[in-house]
């Protein structure tokens, strides 16, 4: 049977196919839900309005294409917003229901979708928050989500290097004690925009992407090319997606502070996360969230 899953995040709208638990593809919409959600605490209008038509596209394609079970869900910025009912109000005037994911609940999904063998965690960058999930073949132990992400950096410091540093610092502190483990899963668009601004991809390639080793090498030398760029000359650099042209500067110091944190020269890139663990969540193959 054919399924539909989409992933209503901080930053961008996802829309994954699958058949049975195969994944069939991944489209996404950058809409920036959360723009504006770290200075007012509330989803702006402008935001409100191109995710849920988004959203919108997304259900109706799952539906064209045969999905017999569509499920949309959300996180950090629905969860934190105050003014969520109105967003959720707004979908459900078009007939699609949600399912705001808690912040402990994200961190497991993307453990579930991205996980691999032996002792390894999972990093998910997000727009407005970045889980960090410990485990191994018995199970998860150690999961936290920690209210920092790549559009609350910009909303917060824009590109101003100290305030980003201290910024991030601050909020990493959050995580308190991670166990051990032997390497970082890292899952989302960051890690992913990364490797594409590295390999210079005019056309995204998701074969070339999962289980590339991205090193702080190689993202320091995508930074040292992106950050004295306007946002103009941007978009001219191959593999940055224009809608990230805003975000990837922050983003790429945040990426480098985790490594650091956990003293990690690389990070493994997985294009399988948070979609595929939630499928895994509502086909009763993860017996419990929480």
């Amino acid at each position: 049977m054919k399924y539909g899953v989409i992933d209503i995040g901080s930053n961008s709208v996802r829309l994954m196919m699958s058949e049975d638990t195969n994944t069939l593809y991944k489209v996404l919409e950058t809409t920036q839900l959360s723009e504006g959600l770290a200075l007012t605490g509330e989803l702006t209008q402008a935001a409100m309005q191109r995710t849920v038509d988004a959203i919108e596209r997304f259900y109706k394609k799952a539906l064209n294409e045969g999905a017999v079970k569509i499920y949309p869900f959300a996180t950090e910025a629905v969860r934190s917003a105050n003014n969520k009912d109105v967003f959720i109000k707004m979908l459900n005037n078009r007939g699609i229901d949600i399912d705001v994911v808690p912040s402990q609940n994200e961190a497991i999904l993307g453990f579930s979708g991205a996980y691999t063998d032996g002792q390894k965690a999972v990093m998910d960058i997000g727009g407005a928050s970045t889980e960090i999930a410990v485990g191994n073949q018995d199970g998860l132990i150690y999961a936290k989500s920690v209210p920092i992400g790549i559009v609350r950096i910009k909303d917060k410091c824009l590109e101003d290097k100290e305030k980003i540093n201290n910024y991030i610092n601050e909020m990493l502190s959050q995580y308190g004690e991670v166990p051990d483990f032997e390497d970082i899963l890292a899952i989302g668009g960051t890690p992913s925009s990364f490797v594409s601004i590295y390999l210079k991809m005019k056309v995204y390639d998701t074969k070339k992407v999962d289980f590339y080793q991205l090193t702080q090498e190689m993202i320091r030398e995508c930074l040292d090319k992106i950050e004295n760029l306007s946002f103009e000359d941007r978009l001219k650099v191959d593999g940055l997606s224009p809608k990230r042209r805003d975000v990837i500067v922050g983003a790429g110091y945040l990426l480098l502070a985790i490594m650091k944190k956990f003293n990690k020269s690389y990070v493994i890139v997985r294009e399988s996360d948070n979609l595929e663990g939630y499928l895994k969540y509502k086909l009763g193959l993860i017996s419990k969230l929480s």
